[in-house]
This record gives structure tokens, C-alpha cells and sequence, in this order.
């Protein structure tokens, strides 16, 4: 099985469709006009959730009409968030086909299908021409990538000049190793977390211009303390589509994070001119 195969596979779980509108069926919810605000607990699949989203939105201050290419795109939480606040047109791509179903599948019951779009394929291998966007966006992604300045290569090529790239990521801490599994990988194999150094430099090497960097450490540790995260572990939480076994690997990167294995950050980069 290639790379991207297995790194599908570790994310693939067979009736994921089904599973959500029963859950959201479960709890009230009208699954033919739903609304983007009220998945969240389960489709933004990154650490801290929303704020974290709402805090790289803000970094990338888009515009409404703005193109929006959404690498690693998930069930395609955080393109709905872009489409319905900040009316920008979004381009969802990831290796999961179980993943692009179910966020066809929202966005149409949310009523945003005209301003965000979803596709499978690779993010080594994006499926647009070049200078296309105005912005590159991806949450937790490049943990699962091993060639790093390819990755963000792919993406300064599609984004028109001046265009920006924000990230958020996992990246090697200065403390030990982790225990496993983890959210991005259930064993070492498909698992490519890089340190700050390393990523900074792959994407200096890709042509980007870093105009941001912060570390996210201390509010990603909080965040999993926080016992108003329950939510993200109930009967609509992130477990919905992660797997039964998320809960294990959450606590495993909490842990991690706590101890100095890993840490965060995000970044805002722009393609020059």
C-alpha cells in the first residue's frame, strides 16, 4: 500500500455518512437545513477546535470573493466557516474519500454547496492551475507529509502573487518521545512531524516569506483541560469521525503536549510578488 494510501486508510471509517446524520438526527437537528454553527464539535478536526479556527481566519483576514484553497480539508468544517462569515469562495481538498462524502454532504445541508467545494486528491498534487487562489489554508496536516518543502511548494504554485498561506500545525517539542497512537498516525509510519526549524526552512525553501510565527503550546495544553472541551467528546463530538479509539489518541497528544513532546503554532506566510 503507497503512502497516501495508508495515510487515507488511517483516517477512512466505513458508514461515517450515516453515522453523523444519526447522531445529528439524535440530538434534534433538522439534517436537511442545518446550520454550519452548530457542527463544530465534531467538524473542526484540529487542535483547539473553533478558536483556533476563528484565530486563522483573523491572521488571514480574507475577503469576501476570495478564493480559498483548504488543503487537508477534513469534513470540511473550517471551509464552511470561511464560506458563511467571510463569504469567500472555498476549494476543499484531502486523500480521505470517506472525508469529501461527508462534507459534500453538510455543505448542501447547510445551504453553502455555491461557495465551497470538495475534491479528493493529493496535496503534492493539487488539481488547479497556478496563481489560482488568494489564500492557502491548512489545520493540521503537514504532521502527515514527509516532504515538507514539496508540500508547500504545491501551494505557493497556486497561489497568485501576494496571495498568503496560513498554517497550523503540531511540531517537535523539545521533550521526549510520545506515547501511541496518535490523532495523525496509530503507529510512527505515517507520521512526519517536523521541528519549527524544519518547517520554517522548508518553507523559506518553497518561496515563502514568513511574515508570522506563534507558538500555540500553552492554549493548546489549556484547551485540553478545558472541561467545556467535553462537548468535542460526546455523542457529536470528534470521535463522530475520527474513530472510536480518538479519545485514546486525544489524551496521548495532550500528554505529549503537556510534556514537551510536541508543540504548536501557527503561521501566516506570503508568496512575494
Amino acid at each position: 500500500m503507497s503512502e497516501g494510501n495508508r495515510i487515507a486508510a488511517h483516517y477512512s471509517d466505513s458508514g461515517m455518512a450515516e453515522r453523523v446524520l444519526s447522531a445529528l438526527t439524535g440530538e434534534g437537528m433538522d439534517i436537511d437545513a442545518l446550520s454550519w454553527d452548530r457542527l463544530t464539535s465534531f467538524d473542526q478536526f484540529h487542535t483547539r477546535g473553533l478558536p483556533a479556527t476563528r484565530e486563522q481566519a483573523a491572521l488571514a483576514a480574507p475577503e469576501p470573493g476570495e478564493k480559498v484553497i483548504d488543503i487537508g480539508c477534513g469534513v470540511g468544517g473550517p471551509a464552511r466557516h470561511l464560506a458563511a462569515e467571510f463569504h469567500c469562495e472555498v476549494s476543499g481538498i484531502d486523500l480521505t474519500p470517506d472525508y469529501i462524502e461527508v462534507a459534500d454532504m453538510l455543505t448542501e445541508r447547510c445551504g453553502l454547496s455555491d461557495r465551497a467545494r470538495f475534491e479528493r486528491a493529493d496535496a503534492l498534487d493539487l488539481p488547479f492551475c497556478d496563481g489560482l487562489f488568494d489564500i492557502g489554508w491548512s489545520q493540521n496536516v503537514s504532521m502527515n507529509v514527509a516532504e515538507k518543502t514539496d508540500f508547500y511548494a504545491e501551494i505557493a504554485r497556486v497561489l497568485r502573487p501576494g496571495g498568503r498561506f496560513v498554517t497550523s500545525d503540531v511540531v517537535v517539542g523539545p521533550g521526549g518521545e510520545p506515547d501511541w497512537p496518535l490523532p495523525w498516525a496509530r503507529e510512527p509510519s505515517i507520521s512526519f512531524v517536523a521541528t519549527e526549524d524544519e518547517m520554517r526552512a522548508a518553507m523559506e525553501s518553497a518561496g515563502f516569506r514568513i511574515v508570522e510565527w506563534r507558538d500555540t503550546t500553552d492554549e493548546a495544553v489549556n484547551v485540553f483541560r478545558n472541561p467545556n472541551q467535553q462537548v468535542r467528546r460526546g455523542k457529536l463530538g470528534v470521535g463522530l469521525i475520527a474513530g472510536a479509539d480518538f479519545a485514546e489518541r486525544s489524551r496521548n497528544l495532550a500528554q505529549g503536549m503537556a510534556d514537551g513532546a510536541f508543540a504548536s503554532a501557527i503561521a501566516l506566510a506570503v508568496k512575494p510578488v
